[in-house]
C-alpha cells in the first residue's frame, strides 16, 4: 500500500476530527470550529486557532463601546455597527460560485462571504457577548433570528427584517412560486448550519470542475448526514470523475439498491454502463 501523502494525512485527521465534533449533542457542537474544519478540507496546514482568537478580538471590540446594563437592542446596534459599518463585512460584490467565500477563516480575513458565513460571524460574536440569537435558514438565503421574533439581515448590514422582507428575500432567489410560511423562521439547528457551509463549498466545487474538491465536500456531507442517500450517489459519481471506476460502481449500486423507486434510476444505471467498460 503507498504511503499516505502530506495532505490526504491531513484530510483524514481533519475528518476525523469533524466527525467528533457533530456527533455531540446539539447545544455542545462549536459552530465556528466546525465551519473551520469545513474550510480545512483540501488544505494541508490551517490552524483553526487564529480564526477563534479573531472572533474573540471581534466581540471585545465590540464589548469597549458598550456600558454596563445596555439591552440587547443597543447591544446588537453595536455589534451591526463594528461588524459592517466600522469593518465592511459584507456579501461578495458578484454573486457567483467561489469557493474563498465560505471559508470561515478567508472571511474573518477578507471580510467577504456568503450570508451563511457571514451569519455565523454575527452568531459566534453575540453567543461571546452573551446574546441569544439563532441561524435561520430561509429558501435561498440565511439570516439571523432572535427574542421575540428578531429577524435581521447580515448579507445587509444587520438590516432588521419583516415577514415581507423575508418573503422577498425568497422570491429574489427563487422566484415567486415559494411562499414564507413559519417552518422556514424556526431557528437552524447547528448540524444544518455545517451542512449547508458545506453544500455551498460543493456548488463551488462542482462550478469550477475542481471534482477532488467537491468529492472531499460530499464526503463531509455524509458525515453530517450520514443517512442521506443523494450522498453516495454523488459520491460515486465524482468518484468516476477522478477516474477511480471500480469504487464509484460500488457506491452507485448500493445507491440503486438502498432506492429502488429512486427518479433517476435510469440515468444512474446508464452512468453505471458507462463506469463499467472502464473499471480499475
Amino acid at each position: 500500500m503507498p504511503a499516505m501523502s502530506g495532505l490526504d494525512a491531513a484530510r483524514a485527521a481533519n475528518r476525523s476530527r469533524f466527525a467528533r465534533l457533530v456527533a455531540r449533542p446539539e447545544p455542545q457542537i462549536d459552530l465556528a470550529l466546525g465551519a473551520l474544519f469545513i474550510a480545512s478540507e483540501g488544505r494541508e496546514d490551517l490552524d483553526p486557532e487564529p480564526s477563534l482568537q479573531r472572533l474573540d478580538e471581534l466581540a471585545e471590540r465590540v464589548r469597549i463601546h458598550l456600558d454596563l446594563g445596555d439591552g440587547t437592542g443597543r447591544i446588537i446596534d453595536t455589534l451591526h455597527d463594528v461588524l459592517y459599518r466600522e469593518l465592511g463585512f459584507g456579501p461578495p460584490r458578484r454573486p457567483r460560485p467561489d469557493a474563498d467565500v465560505s471559508r470561515l477563516d478567508l472571511v474573518l480575513e477578507r471580510r467577504t462571504g456568503l450570508p451563511i458565513n457571514l451569519s455565523i460571524i454575527e452568531l459566534e460574536v453575540a453567543w461571546r457577548l452573551g446574546l441569544a440569537l439563532h441561524g435561520v435558514g430561509l429558501p435561498g438565503h440565511f439570516i439571523v433570528g432572535g427574542p421575540e421574533g428578531l429577524l435581521l439581515d447580515p448579507a445587509a448590514g444587520g438590516r432588521l427584517l419583516t415577514r415581507d422582507d423575508c418573503q422577498a428575500l425568497i422570491r429574489r432567489s427563487l422566484g415567486d412560486g415559494v411562499l414564507l410560511h413559519e417552518g422556514m423562521l424556526r431557528p437552524a439547528r447547528r448540524r444544518e448550519i455545517l451542512a449547508r457551509v458545506i453544500r455551498n463549498l460543493k456548488a463551488a466545487h462542482l462550478h469550477a470542475r475542481d471534482w477532488s474538491q467537491a468529492l472531499g465536500a460530499v464526503e463531509l456531507l455524509r458525515i453530517v448526514e450520514p443517512t442521506a442517500p443523494d450522498h453516495l450517489r454523488d459520491r460515486g459519481l465524482l468518484l468516476g470523475r477522478t477516474g477511480q471506476w471500480s469504487a464509484a460502481l460500488a457506491d452507485l449500486r448500493q445507491y440503486l439498491d438502498e432506492r429502488p423507486d429512486a427518479a433517476d434510476r435510469a440515468d444512474v444505471t446508464q452512468v453505471i454502463g458507462l463506469f463499467g467498460g472502464m473499471r480499475n
